[in-house]
């Protein structure tokens, strides 16, 4: 683990929109994660920050065996220093 660099991620997750609250409030509990947007029809957005690299890829691979979970893709990985990461950045 390289503790001089953040990871930040955001992935799409597919599900079935009975279970879209269910998964949602499973993806809110996770260490490092949030639902940034959700839409009824069954599409999450969720962010993870981590130090860990595979954070991210990990909890795409755990939520994808969640009942009602049709797929989840990573869309954006951003590395930054954690000292500077709540600083505006340059095209942000």
């Amino acid at each position: 683990m390289n503790a001089d660099t953040l990871h930040i991620a955001s992935f799409i997750v597919h599900v079935r929109p009975p279970q879209l609250a269910a998964v949602a409030a499973w993806l809110n509990a996770a260490a490092g994660c949030e639902v940034r947007g959700e839409d009824p029809a069954g599409k999450l957005v969720a962010v993870v920050e981590s130090l860990e690299e595979c954070r991210a890829l990990d909890l795409i691979d755990r939520v994808q065996t969640r009942p009602g979970v049709l797929g989840a893709a990573l869309v954006y990985h951003q590395l930054l220093d954690p000292a500077t990461a709540d600083e505006p950045h340059e095209g942000a």
